[in-house]
């Protein structure tokens, strides 16, 4: 596996996944629309040389811009990341601590901050600021101190302020509050430019308590080398690129946003936390490393999508046995919409799965339950299912009032939406009316 970024990026190019950009771009805007259209295309990872106004600096984008992508950092075979994600996240191997690393080859404390000379990029035309998109915070539980990791968007405030967008249904959030509840601010440290493993296993949907780095040396299948910072009682990858130190300003909200968000809109400005910078630290020749997020798809959406994936998985896995396949789609940006095949054994399993899925809670607005024969990952074969199989009258289901992200707009309640399951399921009355037509020799026409 790989030790750090820059290893991960010597693959890349080897495999030719990544594009040196030697032409030169602006943080506002142009970098984010190259990773668009890498995005769009489904095209490699961008490491931009030469950016306006950040001599010695390159910038990272579109690392996890595809499935391939996410793939290659985790050197599974793409069709095969589930089901080897399933095995890895639980085998977890603790960190190990080591005294230094790389990520403090420079450092800035006192005057020296100021976030200004990083080249944080400004992504969508209504964005209110530049943010920090793919930093890994890192934070400790204020009462058993275990660690904690997680992905938020972080807003530049000034030369040594950053909001920092951590809901307080997320793990982070909830600590910052366990935090101020004591009349103190939360230490938290912000990795950027990790290798693979690492940013993947921040998104593990894991129960709060359990450290991710654990679960980041599962899917390495080696220890993850952390050292402690220079500020805070808090313990970041040796490898990083950049690591912003940092202590929550307790009881300080300031507005964060607009900002395009995941669902492909813009958020509207909401009251986040303030981080106090304390220090920043570096490697020599440093690499930033930013995310695009707005329309799917993007990395926003690519890695969260087999944590997401193996949370469904293991709750149909309880109802049926044999689950075939579970896509969670790119267009319900890998979030929302989950199509799960199955082998259906009795009349009402396609049913029970739907009923146990939207009422976990984990932001699901539509499940459509298949056949074995039916490949969940083909939309036309989905709606081959549902046009034969599917009659809304009896085997459509709506659960008004489950919980959903604070970021769907068509949320009017925030938190409140309605969940839609689809049974195309068929019945297992007269199962070989439902059989798909099939022609015998095809494999074997050799002229097409």
């Amino acid at each position: 596996m790989f030790e750090d970024l820059r290893g991960f990026l010597t693959h890349l190019e080897s495999q030719g996944q990544l594009l040196r950009v030697k032409d030169e771009v602006s943080v506002k805007y142009e970098i984010a629309a190259g990773m668009r259209k890498t995005s769009d295309i489904e095209g490699p990872a961008l490491l931009f040389e030469n950016v306006k106004g950040y001599p010695g600096w390159r910038v990272l984008g579109g690392l996890f811009a595809t499935r391939k992508l996410v793939a290659l950092g985790l050197g599974v075979p793409q069709e095969q990341m589930l089901e080897r994600y399933l095995t890895l996240e639980d085998k977890r191997i603790a960190p190990e601590i080591v005294s230094t690393g790389p990520c403090k080859e420079i450092k800035w404390t006192g005057a020296q901050i100021d976030l200004a000379k990083l080249p944080i990029v400004t992504h969508a035309s209504k964005d209110c600021g530049p943010y920090v998109t793919i930093g890994v915070q890192v934070g400790k539980d204020p009462d058993t101190g275990i660690r904690n990791l997680s992905i938020h968007r972080m807003l530049v405030l000034g030369k040594d302020r950053l909001s920092l967008w951590a809901p307080a249904d997320h793990h982070l959030g909830r600590m910052i509050l366990m935090a101020e509840e004591k009349k103190k601010g939360l230490e938290v440290a912000t990795a950027i430019g990790v290798e693979p493993a690492i940013v993947v296993g921040s998104q593990a949907k894991v129960p709060f308590g359990i450290d991710e780095f654990h679960v980041a040396g599962g899917l390495r299948g080696a220890a993850v080398k952390l050292t402690k910072c220079e500020t805070i009682d808090v313990e970041v990858p040796a490898f990083a690129e950049v690591v912003i130190e940092g202590v929550t300003i307790p009881g300080e909200r300031v507005a964060d946003g607009p900002y395009g968000e995941y669902p492909g809109c813009y958020s509207e400005a909401k009251q986040a936390p303030v981080l106090k910078v304390t220090a920043i630290t570096m490697r020599q020749n440093p690499i930033y490393q930013t995310a695009l997020t707005g329309m799917p798809v993007t990395e926003n959406h690519t890695l969260i999508e087999y944590g997401n994936a193996a949370v469904v998985y293991r709750e149909v896995k309880k109802i049926v046995p044999e689950v075939r396949g579970v896509n969670m789609t790119p267009g319900g940006t890998f979030r929302h919409h989950a199509v799960v095949s199955i082998k259906k054994r009795a009349e009402n399993e396609g049913r029970n799965v739907i009923l146990a899925l939207l009422s976990m809670g984990i932001g699901l607005k539509q499940v459509i339950v298949v056949d074995e024969d039916i490949d969940p990952f083909d939309p036309m074969q989905v709606e081959w299912a549902m046009a034969t199989r599917f009659q809304a009258d009896k085997d459509a289901i709506i659960i008004p009032r489950i919980a959903c992200s604070t970021l769907d707009p068509s949320c009017a309640e925030g938190r409140v939406t309605a969940g839609l399951g689809i049974d195309a399921t068929a019945p297992m009355k007269d199962r070989w009316r439902f059989e798909k037509v099939e022609i015998p020799g095809v494999e074997k026409v050799k002229y097409i």
